[in-house]
């Protein structure tokens, strides 16, 4: 970790506060950290009597806000623009890209990230030295392996799993590696040929037996779907999120809005792929159908009242880590009110992962924190310029 330790008791002074969970701003605001927690969060003019003792750091023009959750990445991946390509080979290869990339997360004001899918167990191994001290970082909420079809996607990320029983034990090997949530490849992908995307990847069994396993463990699953068909079945089953969901009909928002599933939409992915000069064509054109069709579904979706969270999928191709503030000006161009769409990169997503306790400014809230070079409510770009980092109260940005 860098930097010395953030004096404590502390206040934190800007003209505005977001409390990460969808009210609107709080003007002339103040924040008392206490003991790494949020002891005060509100109206400056509302601190408890001794707070005007503490240290005070005066932000001037910006936002206070909850450190950025980004509820799906690949810390072992950094962008390459072919993905299977670009993974580093080795072991400690990938565990030093995972290093590096969690450094850029937490510079871009992210403090929570939910990594759905390397080799091994080497996100797992960063989160464990994140919360060590070790090393700096957001907190690691990790899947291991993706669980995926013999002659699926991205099998290179993940554990090739077929048949009921072989699901439930994939989620018990997860489980033994240190996994906090499991991802399962429901459908095709873009960048694997020979799987189409919009078909499904899994039968119903084979999905009713892996979230069932899961959920007996405690352990939530977010199910990579494009297609209509295989997000249906994901749900079906009982998943908690649903990744990219590109292709959406009236019965999968009908399923969204009956399970509580949350859809993380990663247009960040789409755009690095096509935006990409070097990604190869092939993908490109796998990608395109997608993501014309993506933009309506999200916005059909969240219309309907389907719970939004932000994820990047950072690591794919042309997809850096740090970019959950472009995912939310994604969003938000999408058709999703810009306090939902904060919401869904602090207190939505925090939720998601299990850990609800942090993508909050609220007392006794963990005091991850977020300040904001500007006004985000009318400036949603204001987030991609991080003043300053907060975490457990410390300051590491």
């Amino acid at each position: 970790m860098t930097g010395p330790a953030t004096p404590d008791p502390l206040v934190l002074r800007a003209p505005r506060l977001l409390d990460g969970a969808g009210a609107p701003p709080v003007e002339a605001a103040a924040l008392l950290i206490s003991g790494g927690r949020v002891a005060y969060a509100g109206p400056a003019a509302g601190l408890p009597e001794g707070a005007a003792r503490s240290a005070t750091l005066d932000f001037p023009g910006a936002t206070l806000l909850p450190g950025l959750v980004d509820a799906h990445v690949h810390l072992v991946a950094s962008g390459h623009p072919d993905l299977a390509a670009g993974l580093p080979k080795s072991e400690a290869e990938r565990a030093i890209a995972a290093v590096v990339n969690a450094r850029r997360q937490l510079e871009a004001g992210v403090t929570l990230v939910r990594d759905l899918g390397a080799p091994g167990a080497e996100a797992v191994l960063v989160g464990r030295a994140v919360e060590a001290g070790t090393i700096a970082g957001p907190r690691v909420v990790a899947a291991g392996p993706a669980v995926t079809m013999t002659g699926g996607h991205i099998p290179y990320l993940g554990r090739v799993t077929d048949g009921p029983d072989a699901m439930r034990a994939a989620v018990r090997a997860n489980l033994a590696m240190g996994a906090r949530c499991i991802k399962v490849v429901a459908t095709g992908g873009v960048l694997t040929p020979g799987v189409d995307p919009r078909e499904p990847a899994y039968t119903q069994p084979e999905l009713d037996a892996l979230v069932s396993e899961a959920h007996r463990f405690g352990l939530t699953v977010a199910a990579h779907a494009i297609g209509e068909g295989g997000v249906a079945a994901a749900l079906r089953a009982g998943v908690d999120s649903v990744e990219h969901g590109m292709f959406l009909d009236d019965a999968a928002i009908e399923l969204f809005l009956a399970t509580g599933a949350r859809l993380s939409a990663t247009f960040s992915a789409p755009s690095g792929i096509l935006g990409g000069p070097s990604v190869p064509d092939w993908i490109k054109d796998r990608a395109r159908p997608a993501a014309e069709a993506q933009v309506r579904s999200f916005r059909v979706a969240v219309q309907a009242g389907v719970p939004a969270v932000a994820g990047t999928d950072a690591g794919t191709p042309d997809n850096p880590h740090g970019g959950v503030a472009g995912e939310v000006a994604f969003m938000v161009e999408a058709g999703l009110d810009v306090l939902l769409a904060v919401k869904a990169a602090t207190g939505e997503a925090a939720d998601l992962l299990g850990v609800p306790d942090r993508g909050v400014l609220r007392q006794g809230a963990a005091a991850d924190v977020l300040v904001a070079g500007g006004d985000v409510a009318a400036d949603v770009g204001a987030l991609g310029r991080p003043v300053a980092v907060f975490q457990d109260g410390r300051r590491v940005v």
